[in-house]
């Protein structure tokens, strides 16, 4: 179960007019999963440079990840000094501002959910279903499950379009949210698997970047996202620009065409550069 920890470093500086929204995943786009890449993801510089210019070029910075807040907290734990303004969590399920180290759960998000009708009973009947019936579902580790995420693994196969299919068209019987991914094993997911995550109707890691134009009044042109799997490009769809991160998934680099050069907070640093 997820909790709540407001021993967070102190955020970047909150600019006083937001003209650019900066989305960023979390495991290998701003953190290396591999605890020896870690001295060359280029964090220091990348927060030095946010905040130093947070103020002059209305940067505001977040994080919109698959991995929940416990998850979060632990792998940033030691590795930052300055916390991101907003964390959206648990595939976009969570959504936290951060103010003096603290974090603060968004009252309209959680309306959100609370509007969408979303029953956890609801996913885990609608699961049970499906093991009845022989799906190859295996429950992932608990760094990926959320008060509003149930998340499953399945293995490439010959049934897998049709079991896909029949996964989707309960989801849409119980007005529940099913995103199927190729996972990415650098991350530390299983290879030749697919993630298969159960969310509200309302959540994913592209309403999340729909509600941050929402919250800022900005245009989608002021939306910068950052990410390293194929999980991404939704929110690289609902962003102005979209990079894969110079060490992203060869899978994802390939079905999207370009990665940055640089890896991990580098190639996210060289294009925050580029702001104006």
């Amino acid at each position: 179960m997820t909790t709540l920890n407001n021993n967070w470093p102190e955020e970047f500086p909150f600019p006083t007019v937001i003209r650019t929204v900066v989305c960023c995943d979390l495991d290998e786009t701003y953190i290396p999963s591999d605890n020896d890449k870690k001295a060359l993801g280029g964090v220091n510089f990348l927060e030095s440079y946010i905040t130093s210019c947070a103020e002059e070029k209305g940067i505001l910075a977040g994080w919109i990840t698959g991995t929940n807040l416990d998850s979060a907290w632990r792998k940033s734990k030691g590795y930052i000094s300055r916390s991101p303004h907003f964390i959206c969590c648990s595939l976009g399920t969570e959504f936290y501002w951060v103010k003096n180290g603290r974090l603060v759960p968004s009252d309209t998000w959680e309306e959100r959910i609370r509007r969408s009708g979303y029953s956890h009973q609801n996913v885990k009947s609608l699961i049970s279903v499906l093991l009845e019936q022989g799906m190859p579902l295996e429950k992932q580790p608990e760094d990926y499950q959320g008060p509003y995420k149930i998340s499953y693994y399945y293995p490439d196969g010959p049934r897998m379009a049709s079991d896909f299919a029949c996964i989707q068209a309960l989801a849409n019987e119980q007005r529940v949210r099913v995103i199927f991914t190729r996972c990415n094993p650098a991350a530390g997911d299983p290879p030749d698997c697919y993630d298969v995550e159960f969310i509200p109707l309302c959540c994913g890691k592209d309403q999340a970047v729909s509600f941050l134009r929402e919250e800022t009044a900005l245009p989608k042109e002021a939306i910068i996202a950052f990410g390293d799997s194929a999980n991404d490009f939704a929110m690289f769809a609902q962003s102005g620009r979209g990079y894969l991160v110079g060490n992203a998934d060869p899978f994802a680099i390939k079905q999207y065409g370009s990665s940055l050069d640089g890896a991990y907070c580098h190639g996210i640093l060289n294009v925050l550069k580029e702001l104006q």
